[in-house]
């Protein structure tokens, strides 16, 4: 392209050295203009690497050619011409306009020396038309500039967006993968833990009260059951749901599954009591799956860490609160460490609706965990009956 570019203004420069004001085609006069012309279209090959040194070579090789004779037609400029284009693109309009001003300057002062007594239309072409062939290219140099600088920021911002993009995918896929991990968790340990103490309670009896086995074993075949669906529910909100319509038509376990969460334990040999205070009312859906989430780990903990365990689990409903606590009041009970993914979890739920999660000792040989979750963020949300 560049190439290009000379050779045309080489062929244009060749052109206005042949033009005079008597007429066409001065071959005597055609080879020193043509040189200059070589020289300046030569600068336009480099200016694209180096524009103000073209514009240097091209405005002396323009003055140079005028202080000759020559007229300073279109023609005869159009490497300057060109390297002005060039600077004003990549140096801006500031580095534009004084190389505009000099080079104004130049080929008039070059025009000046070359005449003694100019007439007055050869004085204009001098003066006025020299600006008239410069200014243009200057303007054309702006605009193009103007275009590459509003395509540039046009860019950056795609990029930023981009960036952005990626870094908010980033965060929902991490944040997912945590829920993800916190529901497989929160169903599969509390399952398996109550499956394995019902096993180790079979086992145990099998030799002395034989009779209490069968009842054992069903009460296994329910919590791997449980274990079974839950999962299964799990997995199919990780499906497309193109990929099966029924995937996600498991309701989300609320406060009403209670009574077969505890009949669970119970199996597994847990004495296990609930009570409520206050008015028992549905709660918005994410309270309720909230809440039983967090009481089935506490369970599944004490099911874990226990010896003998007796736990207590108490609901207290009031008007802008509701409360759940699981005390461990066994003997000489283990809590689970607070680096455990169970406690982990607890809090995160408990969090993501407003709530706050309390697990720790609450005196000899008991050990609580105490959630309390604020509903007046969602009294303005109907629950659905």
């Amino acid at each position: 392209m560049n190439v290009l570019a000379a050779l045309i203004a080489f062929v244009f420069a060749a052109l206005g050295a042949s033009l005079s004001t008597e007429g066409i085609f001065r071959p005597a006069a055609v080879l020193p203009g043509a040189v200059l012309g070589l020289v300046a279209s030569g600068a336009l090959f480099v200016s694209a690497r180096h524009p103000r040194a073209a514009t240097v070579v091209a405005i002396a090789c323009a003055a140079a050619a005028c202080a000759a004779g020559y007229l300073p037609t279109p023609l005869l400029l159009a490497p300057l011409i060109g390297c002005l284009y060039r600077l004003t693109v990549l140096g801006g309009p500031r580095a534009a306009t004084g190389w505009t001003v000099v080079a104004v300057g130049a080929v008039i002062l070059g025009g000046a020396t070359s005449n003694a007594d100019p007439t007055g239309g050869v004085l204009l072409l001098e003066t006025v038309g020299v600006a008239l062939w410069l200014l243009p290219a200057v303007f054309a140099g702006r605009m193009t500039h103007a275009e590459r600088g509003y395509l540039q920021l046009v860019q950056a911002r795609a990029e930023d967006a981009e960036r952005s993009r990626e870094e908010d995918l980033r965060r929902r896929l991490g944040e997912e993968r945590v829920r993800i991990a916190r529901d497989l968790h929160d169903v599969v340990a509390h399952h398996l833990a109550v499956a394995h103490a019902q096993a180790g309670t079979a086992a145990h009896l099998l030799g002395r009260r034989p009779e209490q086995v069968p009842d054992l074993l069903a009460g296994l075949e329910g919590s791997t059951s449980a274990a079974l669906r839950e999962l299964k529910a799990t997995v199919g909100l990780l499906r497309n749901p193109d990929d099966d319509a029924s995937a996600a038509t498991t309701p989300a376990p609320g406060l009403d599954q209670l009574p077969d969460l505890i009949a669970a334990c119970r199996a597994a040999g847990m004495d296990v009591s609930i009570s409520s205070d206050g008015t028992p009312r549905r709660l918005p859906p994410l309270v309720e799956l909230t809440a039983f989430r967090i009481i089935q780990e506490a369970l599944t903990n004490v099911t874990k860490h226990a010896v003998h365990p007796v736990v207590e689990v108490s609901l207290t409903y009031d008007d802008d609160t509701f409360s759940a606590d699981v005390v461990n009041t066994s003997a000489h009970p283990a809590p689970a460490g607070t680096a455990g993914f169970g406690l982990m979890g607890m809090r995160e739920r408990a969090l993501a609706v407003g709530g706050v999660v309390r697990a720790g000792p609450a005196g000899h040989d008991r050990y609580a965990v105490s959630l309390t979750i604020p509903l007046t963020p969602w009294q303005e949300d109907p629950v659905p009956r």
